[in-house]
């Protein structure tokens, strides 16, 4: 499972291994023979089933890479664009032997797909020095970002990008708090109440969306509880007795009590709220790093779209969301060692800030600026100590209870239709429901 703890002193391990590899090299062929073989790849063609649609700019960037690889090595790839619906092709053809060599992956699916056997190790990738002589592998991204690529056997797959999720605001409209951003929870609803009182809206939100109300919860639980803390309400009925879910969710309901949120947000549908925002007509959303991109055409004149972190608690968790996506290798291909060497190849600057510059996502390599609106967050994830995955991971180890217990209690909880506690009591109570039905 992908690290939602304190950085790792594994991956410092991995980290220094380069070096080692290099101070070894005088000892023996081996290290030396595969690099030789990596380059003698000419009769080989890799297979890669990908998540994208021919026309995405993913696409553009993938098959611009792989040409590149091909006149430089010898070595062309096909490529199967199966678009959002690769993961079921994937589990259906790894399972019987007749999977791709390279397919992506990410932090959504590691841990199942490693649990399948379906991930080959790329630790060694790590030591792998880059074709434009930049140093190796390793060099380039940071730990935190290593820590999210891999699972608890090791390195999983080479990072490309990643999200994160963070408060959008017009840094135009709003120049003092890009300047200064609110650090607090009490400095942030100061603020809330501030705007309002100027007669401003302060936040927005499609209340329809059923995973967008709930990063409000998931984000005040990353800050009072920390890594584990939301997947553990599915795990245990004795983790909602905790102080900080009931603290998590009295966040949650003190937004919605003092009317910060737009007229009639329950009844917004995606993506009338982000058209709002990005003409506006509401302060902040609270929401994923891709946003942005979503809405940039329909940003008014002059909008400067820009984030920062979901602010802190009196001794909270500095939790950082940091999901990662990315290119694995099949651990039973017979091309191991080409398709290993196509990975250390694609890890170049030139190819890792495409991500960046054409397809508008926060690139992998730790050298690459982020798009301007983006740059807080990635900040963050570079020198993040304490990371977790999408909700924490709880809608992908848990589905049946989060979309049947958490999301329809969220919603209720995020529209005011019940109180702190009575949220406590229904998540118990379906919770104990649930797990009885694990058994």
């Amino acid at each position: 499972m992908p690290s939602t703890t304190t950085r790792s002193n594994r991956t410092r391990r991995l980290l220094a291994a380069g070096g080692a590899a290099l101070m070894l090299s005088a000892c023996g062929t081996q290290f030396q023979d595969e690099a030789e073989a990596g380059t003698e790849t000419e009769d080989v063609t890799l297979t890669y089933w990908a998540a994208w649609n021919m026309g995405e700019p993913q696409q553009e960037i993938f098959d611009r890479i792989a040409a590149d690889y091909e006149e430089s090595t010898g070595t062309s790839i096909e490529v199967r664009y199966l678009g959002r619906e690769v993961t079921t092709n994937l589990i259906n053809a790894l399972g019987t032997g007749s999977g791709p060599d390279l397919f992506d992956a990410g932090s959504r699916n590691l841990a199942d797909f490693h649990e399948r056997g379906f991930l080959a190790d790329m630790d060694p990738l790590l030591e792998r020095e880059l074709p434009d002589g930049a140093g190796t592998v390793a060099d380039t991204l940071a730990p935190s970002v290593v820590d999210a690529a891999s699972t608890d056997d090791g390195v999983a797959l080479l990072p490309t990008y990643v999200t994160s999720n963070g408060i959008w605001f017009n840094s135009a409209r709003f120049p003092d708090i890009a300047e200064s951003p609110p650090q607090t929870w009490e400095q942030f609803t100061s603020l809330l109440a501030e705007q309002q009182s100027e007669g401003l809206v302060p936040i927005g939100a499609d209340g329809s969306v059923s995973g967008y109300n709930v990063f409000w919860f998931y984000q005040s639980m990353m800050r009072t509880g920390g890594p584990g803390s939301l997947r553990g309400l599915a795990e245990d009925v004795a983790a909602w007795d905790a102080e900080h879910v009931l603290e998590s969710a009295q966040m949650v309901e003190t937004i919605v009590d003092a009317g910060y949120l737009q007229e009639g947000y329950m009844g917004s549908t995606f993506p009338a709220a982000q058209l709002a925002w990005a003409n506006d007509e509401v302060s902040f959303m609270l929401n994923g790093s891709y946003m942005g991109g979503e809405v940039q055409d329909q940003m008014a004149e002059g909008f400067e779209a820009s984030t920062f972190l979901f602010p802190m608690t009196p001794e909270g968790y500095p939790t950082v969301e940091l999901t990662v996506s990315g290119l694995a290798v099949n651990a039973d291909s017979e091309n191991l060692e080409p398709a290993t060497d196509f990975l250390a190849f694609a890890a170049q600057r030139e190819y890792q800030e495409l991500w960046a510059t054409e397809a508008g996502f926060m690139s992998a390599h730790s050298e690459v600026p982020a798009p301007e609106p983006l740059q807080p967050l990635a900040d963050a994830i570079q020198t993040a100590e304490v990371t977790t995955g999408s909700h924490d991971f709880a809608g992908a180890m848990h589905p049946t209870w989060w979309n049947d217990v958490l999301l329809p209690l969220s919603d209720q909880l995020f529209s005011g239709s019940i109180t702190a506690e009575e949220f406590i009591a229904e998540g118990q109570e379906q919770t104990e429901n649930y797990l009885r039905t694990q058994d």
